[in-house]
């Protein structure tokens, strides 16, 4: 009872409470590049599973190149393809992927940046806090090369 007749404080403390749902999105195969089906369907998962989809497609997303995007979604890595100040690349890398990731209200924290060069691109291994969880994420930046 609140000293307020006119104040229901478990609303009040309902409507403050900022709980997020749990996100969802389209199980995806990476290696084919298409959204998986069962029985014929496509279907969702959940928490970090599907973070972790979100997270690729963000990456693998040109900022400001489409529409259908606002100009928070994506990343500008693209921009590092040809660069060859390699002592400038890995820093904006990993600006890059930050910048991208943590539009994200799920995503808590970024840690443990490694990289490595790969045949493609540079092969980049880090920690993913969300609100589920710790998850560990490696992702490769096609074109994108360190000398």
């Amino acid at each position: 009872m609140s000293i307020f007749p006119f104040i229901d404080p478990e609303a009040l403390a309902a409507s403050q409470d900022n709980a997020l749902p749990m996100f969802r999105e389209y199980a995806y195969d990476y290696e084919n590049n298409r959204l998986l089906l069962r029985d014929g369907q496509t279907y969702l998962v959940e928490g970090n599973e599907a973070l972790r989809i979100w997270i690729f497609k963000a990456l693998d997303t040109e900022r400001f190149r489409y529409t259908a995007y606002d100009s928070d979604y994506g990343s500008e890595i693209g921009t590092l393809i040809g660069a060859v100040n390699s002592s400038v690349i890995l820093p904006e890398l990993k600006r890059f992927i930050i910048e991208a990731l943590m539009v994200n209200p799920y995503i808590e924290e970024l840690s443990n940046f490694q990289f490595e060069q790969s045949g493609s691109g540079v092969r980049v291994e880090f920690d993913c806090t969300t609100v589920y969880g710790k998850d560990q994420i490696t992702w490769e930046a096609k074109g994108v090369k360190v000398a």
